[in-house]
């Protein structure tokens, strides 16, 4: 289920007037324990084992939910979360204790303070500050704080400074940060009485509200959530954030309320609900303050916090990351954090790209994979999109049954690092992600510059090595810089293989020369006689070559159609909304519904207008799929305007459809041109540009 952002902030009369108006409580459903507005991630504890608790993120419908746990597969004992501003690590305090932090998929833990507990992020990110236990019975607590960054765990520990450069007389924990004033806002027991405290914004100590835990400020800095003693239970209030007015009683009833956080939209309170004391009875809650809607939160997990809203990728430009190319996924096997197993029709996945690159999540805009399919037990295809968004009108990767195929795909990331996969198809598929390289707004990247496409290798021709038979079980050693306009400092090439004269079943595999090989894939095939073309992005070795090593046996195609560098001449990357483009089929991108004739060229609109991509864009990122072939035949696409190149980017077989990455030149007037030899349906969908 997916969930629309909703604007707005309740203030703390609101809140009072819609107590006093006497609502009923509605009890919903667990699925929409999530706040109306950002879908984030929650995290939370969560009980296995019959008793151990251990951290865990979920999707807010309980989907895909992640345990943190620590080598060996033990519980992480942890609690206390508290998410980073831009909502890309997950802080909390481990069973040492100590506080440390961890990506929203359970890796790249990272050590901040030994001692510590409650640990809260200051405005800007860069600091934690945590509870630190001292004295000669280690039960007063007293503020400090740490940098952020962490270290590698286990990493020889050093005293932090604390927060106040005197202590405050009490027991100080639970620390709140103000996003708009950076004020800290904590609890402090002195002499039987817990208050709520404030540090003014500038590091001086004093009483904010009397007769309170667990403070909580909402996102706007305008409310304190906290809880207080009524009859014998502990119920949440909601009071002005400079302790002016009365507090508004919130919960009732013969349970115990505690541990409120307020949700990124601040419409609503994630808290604790528990009839006595024991820990193996409290229940994770949902509170909607304006209709007082209050729902369990699924997937067992309580201690809540939802993840904050993230700037979105789409929009910004970027530079290209290249990678030694990786496997990220495979549910042949569990790679990937997921369940081992095929993917069910209909099913989706989520895959983490931010724990595998060396980036900060919320400088990812965009990754680049090659997907493959696998033991699928019906047609269909696949659509790759931000995790995060609703699932778009496009598609990436389109199989038959018992069909192995693959296809690269630029996708734009999610605020949390992932982008989802969702099988199209009544049956079900294995399937595997391989990463090849991602777009960052880091200034460290590469730019792209086309080039015009040039056939560099053909193994039926004696292009590019010194025979002209089918290859097996080898590896070809490739020259490319100094070739086809790729000059001495690139970093990294774009090139288009093609398989052909494939006998059995086998696949191709790109990575830069002198490299170990990386053991993934980049085009694959499970018939005799089959010609699949596939784009690949791959980083140039330091000898300038490029390696394709054949499992299995095929003549081999290259083609050129551009490079990435750190030359000011290389040209950012802007991802957008995946959306179609072209369609003949329905008349999208075109005037009418008939399939393009072999031996025909159709230009299209792909900058400009409504497209979506701005006038004056240099390359636009497609995936250009073929359907109703009435024979087999291949797809050219260059800049309109040019000259049509002896290349080819698409191949396929009678009846087949068909995808495959392109990334094609624009001409002056924003259109590209595509000629087929043989009869085809054409599709196009847009996934970014270069600008």
């Amino acid at each position: 289920m997916r969930y629309r952002v909703v604007v707005g902030q309740l203030v703390p009369a609101l809140v009072a007037a819609v107590w006093a108006a006497g609502l009923s409580v509605v009890s919903a459903p667990a699925a929409q324990a999530t706040a109306p507005g950002n879908p984030g991630l929650l995290a939370g504890s969560k009980i296995i084992n019959g008793g151990e608790v251990t951290t865990a993120t979920e999707n807010p419908d309980g989907s895909r939910l992640i345990l943190h746990l620590m080598s060996g597969g033990n519980s992480d004992q942890g609690g206390g979360v508290s998410w980073a501003p831009d909502g890309t690590r997950v802080a909390y305090t481990n069973g040492a204790p100590a506080v440390d932090t961890y990506l929203p998929d359970g890796t790249g833990e990272q050590f901040v303070a030994e001692g510590g507990a409650d640990p809260t992020y200051t405005t800007d990110g860069a600091t934690i500050i945590e509870a630190i236990s001292s004295g000669p019975d280690y039960t007063q607590y007293q503020l400090y704080k740490s940098p952020a960054a962490g270290s590698p765990t286990g990493q020889q520990y050093q005293d932090p400074p604390p927060w106040f450069a005197e202590p405050t007389g009490g027991s100080d924990r639970y620390p709140s940060v103000s996003s708009t004033t950076g004020e800290v806002i904590f609890e402090h027991d002195a002499a039987g009485a817990s208050d709520i405290w404030t540090d003014h914004g500038n590091a001086t100590a004093g009483l904010l509200i009397a007769n309170g835990r667990q403070p909580d400020i909402s996102p706007d800095g305008s409310s304190i959530a906290f809880y207080r003693l009524v009859n014998g239970y502990d119920q949440l209030f909601v009071q002005a954030a400079d302790g002016s007015g009365t507090a508004t009683q919130v919960t009732s009833g013969s349970t115990n309320h505690t541990y409120p956080k307020w949700t990124p939209d601040g419409l609503g309170l994630d808290y604790n609900a528990n009839p006595g004391t024991n820990y193996l009875d409290t229940v994770g809650h949902h509170l909607v303050l304006a209709s007082k809607a209050d729902s369990v939160i699924p997937g067992g997990l309580f201690s809540v916090s939802q993840q904050p809203t993230g700037t979105s990728s789409l929009g910004q430009a970027a530079s290209f990351h290249s990678v030694s190319p990786q496997r990220l996924l495979d549910t042949r096997n569990g790679t990937g954090e997921v369940t081992k197993g095929a993917v069910p029709a209909n099913g989706t996945l989520a895959v983490s790209v931010g724990g595998a690159v060396q980036a900060p999540s919320r400088s990812l805009t965009a990754a680049v994979l090659n997907v493959t399919v696998t033991g699928a037990t019906a047609g269909g295809h696949l659509t790759v999109y931000p995790e995060g968004s609703d699932l778009p009108s496009t598609s990436n990767l389109n199989w038959s049954t018992g069909q192995t195929i693959s296809n690269l795909v630029t996708v734009p990331v999610g605020p949390d690092g992932e982008v989802d996969l969702t099988n199209q198809s009544s049956g079900s598929t294995q399937v595997i992600a391989d990463l090849q390289g991602y777009y960052s707004t880091q200034d460290s990247g590469t730019g792209y510059t086309p080039v015009s496409p040039t056939r560099i290798l053909d193994t039926r021709s004696a292009l590019g090595v010194s025979t002209r038979t089918p290859l097996t079980d080898s590896t070809i050693k490739l020259a490319v810089r100094g070739k086809a306009g790729v000059p001495a400092g690139a970093d990294s090439v774009a090139v288009n293989l093609t398989a052909v004269h494939t006998s059995s079943s086998g696949y191709l595999e790109a990575y830069p020369d002198g490299t170990t090989t990386p053991t993934v894939s980049n085009v694959n095939w499970n018939h005799s006689g089959a010609t699949l073309a596939g784009l690949a992005i791959v980083p140039i070795g330091t000898d300038g070559s490029i390696a394709i090593k054949v499992h299995g046996i095929a003549d081999v195609l290259a083609d050129v159609s551009g490079y990435f560098s750190a030359s000011s001449s290389g040209h950012p990357y802007v991802s957008l909304a995946p959306h179609r483009l072209l369609d003949t089929r329905h008349a999208i991108g075109v005037t009418t519904t008939s399939a393009l004739a072999g031996g025909h060229t159709l230009a299209f609109q792909a900058a400009g207008g409504t497209t979506g991509v701005p006038s004056g864009t240099k390359a636009v990122v497609l995936n250009i799929t073929v359907t109703g072939s009435t024979a087999a035949g291949h797809v050219i696409a260059w800049a309109d305007g040019g000259t049509q190149p002896t290349t080819s980017n698409l191949n396929w077989s009678a009846g087949q459809t068909i995808a495959n990455q392109v990334i094609v030149p624009l001409g002056t007037d924003g259109k590209a041109e595509l000629y087929v030899n043989s009869t085809t349906h054409l599709i196009a969908d847009v996934f970014g540009y270069y600008s």
